[in-house]
């Protein structure tokens, strides 16, 4: 005979598994980016030269990326969505960062380095991650939900802005790079 506790105990078990199992459905169901890009003419300079420390405690400054296409993504240890896209961009940068793309994960995480630090540990981001624990550079840029990526060309351009988690290694974003990589 089962007691009402433990029936309770049961319920939340089975909850428990039941949102896992929703989770990593979901995260197996990352959308591509939009396959609309901004033509090299249309393209507008980022709004701000974002300047940050590194998790090693440098200071990178993107304009100190000139010539190299660049996928700036926002995102925070405690968001979801940002966690679940992070091994897409991990094999993204994987195969394109010899290439030419940089990809900057700027982590928004009140804590700081603290809990950043062992959050790319953990999951071995081979990227540069930037610090922005007061979400300053956030507030300067039109950054209204965590993930928000965008694409930037060789000249520092805006060719793509996309807000929620993407699947960052499919063959539309490889064919975008590849074309952002070839153009001068």
């Amino acid at each position: 005979m089962v007691r009402p506790r433990q029936r309770w105990q049961l319920l939340i078990v089975f909850v428990l598994i039941g949102a896992f199992l929703m989770l990593q459905w979901m995260a197996s169901r990352l959308q591509t980016p939009r396959q609309d890009t901004a033509a090299p003419q249309a393209r507008q300079p980022l709004a701000i030269d974002l300047t940050l420390p590194t998790l090693q405690g440098d200071i990178m400054r993107l304009s100190d990326l000139r010539g190299q296409v660049v996928l700036l993504n926002f995102w925070a240890t405690w968001c979801y969505p940002c966690r679940t896209e992070m091994p897409s961009m991990r094999a993204l940068y994987q195969d394109y960062h010899s290439k030419g793309l940089e990809i900057l994960a700027v982590a928004s995480d009140p804590e700081g380095h603290a809990i950043v630090s062992v959050f790319a540990q953990t999951h071995a981001l081979p990227f540069p991650i930037l610090l922005d624990p007061d979400n300053v550079m956030g507030a300067r840029l039109p950054v209204q939900a965590l993930p928000t990526s965008y694409i930037l060309d060789k000249q520092g351009r805006v060719v793509k802005h996309e807000l929620g988690a993407r699947n960052w290694n499919g063959t539309g974003v490889r064919q975008l790079v590849d074309t952002l990589l070839t153009e001068d």
